[in-house]
């Protein structure tokens, strides 16, 4: 993809473990991506042609897309695609931009530790009290825990950031 803005450019993924764990979660998004498209499909042709909706459709694509979500913005972060405002980089020298990325990716990388944090706590706290989806009786707390997996793992790309050299 051809940008000419300034810091719109992708950071090249390393060969190794984070060129690993980014192909895992690209291989993950599509089959996610691929099972709501089919589950939305037979929901559809079953309910207007047959009259016999899928049961747990709706249900079942909440919880793919809740995973969905999270499991892209470990990519999102690793490649500072996040949405940004940029009222005042123009003014900046290149020097405060580069240690302005440092300090957003501190704190970005601090917030969503916490949040990964807590969103563990909150899955553990389903586990305790066993609470299951509605319509197709799935346990919730395993999808708190995936959640919760993806978003520490967002934080880690965030953390790495601090030590990559930025242009």
């Amino acid at each position: 993809m051809d940008n000419d803005l300034p810091g719109m450019e992708l950071l090249r993924t390393p060969s190794g473990i984070v060129r690993t764990i980014e192909s895992i979660l690209d291989a993950l998004c599509v089959v996610l991506l691929i099972l709501m498209t089919c589950i939305t499909t037979i929901d559809v042709v079953g309910r207007y042609i047959f009259h016999a909706p899928l049961h747990g459709a709706y249900e079942s694509n909440e919880l793919l897309l809740g995973i969905l979500v999270f499991a892209a913005i470990p990519r999102v972060t690793w490649h500072q695609q996040h949405l940004t405002v940029t009222v005042i980089d123009g003014w900046l020298s290149p020097l405060i931009r580069r240690l302005q990325k440092k300090i957003l990716s501190l704190i970005s990388a601090s917030g969503l530790a916490i949040l990964s944090y807590f969103l563990w706590l909150h899955g553990k706290q389903l586990a305790d009290y066993g609470d299951m989806s509605h319509a197709l009786q799935l346990p919730i707390a395993p999808f708190a825990f995936a959640i919760a997996i993806f978003t520490g793992i967002a934080a880690l790309a965030a953390f790495l950031h601090l030590f990559i050299k930025q242009p």
